[in-house]
């Protein structure tokens, strides 16, 4: 969990009221960002907010050997290190380090800041600790998904939910140049028929809502992408 430090002292025992468990290391990793990653296993990777060091686990376990990660909470920390895996427990927003990072990423952790926050901290990462030809992979769940406003209250946690126009409009003011949706369908990993069925019925789903728009004289903002996903998934560079 990442976020606020203040936030996470507040809610340090929200995994345990929810119910929720560590989740078991796998060295599964997502289509997606098998084809994003780099081939150079030397390059630096930092996980922020990486929890128990799962993505890590996997990484580790796919060759690439400078990879690190930090998380608020002490726990997951010491179960990631107890793992292998080199993470420190602290707050992103005071992490420092002599060396720039060639790929990071950041799973699930924008919805947990306040809004004040955000581009700061986007802005911290370009600046101080992205290399100069560097990628940030960012994930966050979509509240333009047909699971609408759901994890806005499902999680407890969460301070704000994203769609493709707002993650694009605070990653261009925090100062990013590339900023490139990937996997927009959410059919990374589909092969054949499957790909296209599920391409076919998002097709089908956004025309249904085109049309009660059209009805009921709604409306998107026109430069924003359209992305019905559950989360959405964006790389940023300089």
């Amino acid at each position: 969990m990442m976020g606020d430090k203040a936030m996470f002292d507040e809610y340090k025992d929200y995994h345990k009221f929810r119910g929720g468990e560590k989740a078991p290391l796998s060295v599964d990793i997502p289509q997606y960002l098998l084809d994003v990653l780099p081939d150079d296993k030397d390059i630096r990777i930092l996980d922020i907010g990486c929890g128990n060091g799962q993505m890590l686990y996997a990484l580790k376990h796919r060759g690439y050997n400078n990879i690190y990660g930090i998380d608020l909470d002490p726990d997951a920390v010491r179960w990631a290190n107890e793992n292998g895996i080199d993470c420190q427990n602290i707050d992103v927003s005071e992490y420092r380090t002599e060396c720039s990072f060639d790929f990071i990423t950041m799973n699930h952790v924008l919805e947990h800041l306040p809004k004040k926050e955000v581009i700061g901290l986007l802005t911290h990462i370009r600046e101080d600790l992205l290399d100069t030809d560097g990628k940030l992979m960012i994930r966050v769940p979509n509240a333009q998904a047909y699971t609408g406003c759901y994890w806005a209250y499902e999680d407890f946690t969460h301070e704000t939910l994203y769609t493709a126009g707002s993650l694009q409009y605070i990653l261009r003011r925090a100062g990013y140049k590339e900023v490139r949706f990937i996997d927009p369908d959410g059919t990374a990993g589909s092969r054949g028929w499957k790909k296209a069925i599920k391409r076919s019925f998002t097709y089908l789903y956004g025309k249904k809502i085109d049309f009660w728009n059209l009805m009921t004289g709604g409306s998107f903002h026109k430069p924003s992408p359209r992305i019905y996903t559950w989360e959405l998934k964006v790389i940023a560079g300089k």
